[in-house]
């Protein structure tokens, strides 16, 4: 979940530099792992990251809000839209919204991609069975070399 949150911030374009975005995903990855950050208070969820890098909850919160003001006023318009919500601009809002668009989005990819239908894995599979062959193959021939 980090390495998608991380794409969509930099895709929507803030900034890599900004401190928020390692806050935010840090944020993201808490909502994921715990259920109560989605509907409890953000404060505490300043806190844990806070502790996490050795800094203050008010630090952690100005950093997100910086970096989501930056993401809004100079960001992808569209891709704003789909992730975010623009309306109301809070922290908390727009960690909610981030958060629910990207499990609702790796759901449905989740759902399009799995064991039976996805072509990737099949290819890969193949692949490494075919390398297994022919390293079996291989092993056989040298021991009947031996006998």
């Amino acid at each position: 979940m980090r390495d998608d949150t991380m794409d969509v911030l930099l895709r929507i374009g803030m900034p890599a530099s900004a401190k928020g975005l390692t806050y935010i995903c840090d944020a993201i990855e808490l909502f994921d792992t715990d259920p109560y950050y989605p509907e409890g208070k953000i404060c505490s969820l300043y806190n844990d990251i806070a502790h996490r890098h050795d800094t203050t909850s008010s630090r952690v919160e100005r950093a997100i809000r910086h970096a989501f003001d930056a993401a809004i006023t100079r960001g992808d318009k569209k891709l704003l839209g789909q992730y975010l919500d623009v309306v109301n601009t809070q922290n908390s809002n727009l960690l909610r919204s981030l958060y629910f668009r990207l499990k609702r989005e790796n759901k449905n990819r989740c759902k399009t991609c799995n064991v039976e239908n996805c072509v990737v894995k099949e290819q890969i599979y193949q692949e490494a069975m075919v390398s297994f062959y022919k390293d079996i193959e291989g092993m056989m021939a040298r021991r009947m070399k031996m006998v």
